[in-house]
């Protein structure tokens, strides 16, 4: 059994399961923190692999509400109109503080399969079990599990679960948008 911690949530994958706190193995933090971002959990069973991003959000949704919509606040596109009047546009840009939850799993997603296909290059010991579906096309499938305490969240969850479904679509993957019940087929670890 392995257990993985990501904030309030412990992960406990059971037998035939490998899995990692990806952001944690040595592999990332000497190599490759300071310039990519990372996949939370990567975990496989029966050559076949998820990639996993969890957003604990229960208790701070009001402050989580901006990064669930891809539309920009309207602050920004005022300011952006401001520094063009102003003549700032070639130095100065504006920008979300935290950017659309599906955009943030996406970059997780590219900067991690980037990290895979270089340690599958160097042949890092850590990570071979994890990276297969850079190289062999193994299965491999996206999963953002969200914790939402507001009664909205079947509402949110298909809404986000359309635009990742979008977003893998150049990638010829499947995606999930799930909470801490983790309710997808062939990915079981228990979650407290």
């Amino acid at each position: 059994m392995v257990d993985i911690v990501e904030g309030g949530l412990t992960f406990s994958f059971g037998t035939g399961w490998q899995a990692i706190k990806y952001d944690d193995t040595v592999w990332y933090v000497n190599h490759m923190k300071r310039s990519i971002k990372a996949m939370d959990i990567l975990a496989c069973k029966q050559k076949k692999h998820w990639w996993i991003e969890i957003k604990d959000c229960d208790g701070f949704e009001t402050a989580n509400m901006p990064r669930m919509s891809p539309t920009d606040h309207p602050g920004i596109e005022l300011t952006k109109t401001w520094i063009k009047t102003q003549a700032f546009a070639d130095s100065v840009k504006a920008q979300r503080k935290k950017m659309f939850i599906v955009d943030e799993v996406m970059q997780k997603f590219r900067d991690t399969l980037t990290s895979a296909v270089v340690a599958q290059r160097l042949q890092n010991a850590e990570l071979l079990p994890f990276i297969a579906p850079s190289h062999n096309n193994e299965p491999l499938v996206i999963v953002l599990i969200l914790t939402w305490g507001l009664p909205d969240y079947a509402r949110l969850a298909a809404r986000l679960q359309q635009k990742l479904n979008t977003a893998l679509v150049p990638y010829g993957l499947t995606g999930f948008v799930v909470n801490e019940t983790c309710q997808v087929a062939g990915l079981d670890p228990v979650i407290t």
